[in-house]
């Protein structure tokens, strides 16, 4: 019985390690950062966002797991960027003008705001079949193409 539970445990990761994705490229982060802000929009009516989430569905022939698994990706970055907006709000009220130290607080922000995208973009790539992740990267690329048709 106590060989069981490392057994499982190997098993377990050998299989999550085959369905384990490639992180996202630049090109596709471009596509993959406009779904997760739009999903985790503090703008957007919950109805526009449902809406925007329904055509994902369409777009990219999403099951209910993955359709999930992107929607519970988006909640997830939401108070995120709630929270970052607060902080930037922070720095800049009451400035006519921004100190270097401000200038810096705020590119951070905007660093910890893009590495948080990435982090849930490459975590929604290994929620959803490999299919859909190819799918969900084609977008990039063909704008990264067409950016460098122009």
């Amino acid at each position: 019985m106590r060989y069981i539970c490392p057994a499982v445990l190997l098993i377990s990761s050998v299989c999550f390690a085959q369905t384990s994705q490639p992180p996202a490229t630049p090109d596709e982060m471009q596509y993959l950062r406009f779904l997760l802000l739009n999903v985790a929009s503090l703008d957007h009516s919950p109805d526009a966002v449902k809406a925007f989430e329904d055509s994902l569905v369409k777009q990219f022939g999403l099951n209910a797991q993955e359709s999930q698994a992107i929607h519970s990706t988006g909640q997830t970055l939401r108070p995120v960027l709630a929270q970052l907006r607060q902080s930037s709000r922070a720095i800049v009220t009451g400035k006519a003008l921004l100190a270097p130290a401000d200038l810096a607080a705020l590119a951070d922000l905007d660093v910890q705001r893009e590495q948080r995208i990435g982090i849930l973009a490459n975590q929604i790539l290994n929620s959803v079949s490999a299919q859909t992740a190819a799918r969900l990267r084609a977008p990039g690329h063909r704008l990264a193409n067409a950016m460098k048709k122009n």
